[in-house]
Order: structure tokens, then C-alpha cells, then sequence
């Protein structure tokens, strides 16, 4: 990949920059068929949140206000709206997101990978519930891993 790895770096740092294979793979196709359930006009975005190699929940960007995800908002202006990341992981116990990994991807209107590198209210959240890692979608080619 020609972008080092520090671009991709506002908010949780990226470990790894890896082409998508086996289990990466798997997960990623899953994630872009969740993302096309996103009735979100702006843009598509899939997540899985993954336990032991096993598929837990699954959620598409959605519209309207997102009360839990709000406490972990920074910015002063507008409304945060229920992104991927924070659908997934609503729900499920904090027993369950402990130790997880979410894996999210936007898709593009061509239906390609686009950068989906999650927000500082995603970030805030998903520490908040104790999950670990997350993997999310850099190009057509690549995703990023990051860990919490």
C-alpha cells in the first residue's frame, strides 16, 4: 500500500495496515452485505461485532438520534445519528462486547470499499463497552487494524 499507516491515525491508532484475507475476508463481505440494508442516504456502512471467531450482532448505519451514542459526542453542533459501529453493540451485554472486535466497511456507490475509519463518538463508545479491537475498511484492497 503506498499510504503508511499514520494517515489513517485521528482517534485510535492504527496497528496494521493488511490486504483483506482469510477470516478479514469473511467478515468484510459479511459486513458489505449489512451496509446495504442502510436506508441512510449519505452513506453505507455495515458493522459486525465478532467474539471468538463467531458473528454476534450486526447492524447498518441508520438515521435519526442516537441517545446512547450522545454521551460520547464531542462536537457542540448538530445530532449524533446511530452510525454502524453503535448498532451493533446496542443490546448486548457488556459481558458479551468485553473483549470483542467490530469490524465495519463503508461502501461506495460503485459498491466498492471506501474509508471507514471509525469516529471519536464510535471510538467513546465502543471502549466504553469493553470491546478490543476493531478492523475497518480502508480501500477496495486494504483494511486497518486498531486496537482500543
Amino acid at each position: 500500500m503506498s499510504h503508511p499507516p499514520t494517515e489513517f491515525d485521528s482517534g485510535i491508532e492504527t496497528l496494521r495496515v493488511v490486504p483483506y484475507y482469510g477470516k478479514h475476508a469473511r467478515y468484510f463481505r459479511m459486513a458489505r452485505a449489512v451496509s446495504e440494508e442502510s436506508l441512510y442516504e449519505g452513506y453505507h456502512h455495515g458493522a459486525l461485532l465478532v467474539k471468538g471467531g463467531s458473528i454476534l450482532s450486526a447492524s447498518p448505519n441508520r438515521g435519526g438520534l442516537c441517545s446512547f451514542g450522545s454521551r460520547f459526542y464531542p462536537y457542540k453542533k448538530g445530532s449524533p445519528t446511530p452510525h454502524a459501529e453503535i448498532g451493533c453493540i446496542l443490546g448486548v451485554d457488556r459481558s458479551v462486547t468485553t473483549g470483542a472486535t467490530v469490524y465495519v466497511c463503508r461502501v461506495g456507490k460503485q459498491g466498492d470499499f471506501r474509508l471507514s475509519k471509525p469516529c471519536e463518538m464510535c471510538v467513546g463508545t465502543l471502549r466504553y463497552v469493553g470491546v478490543r479491537r476493531v478492523v475497518w475498511s480502508v480501500d477496495e484492497n486494504h483494511c486497518a487494524i486498531g486496537r482500543l
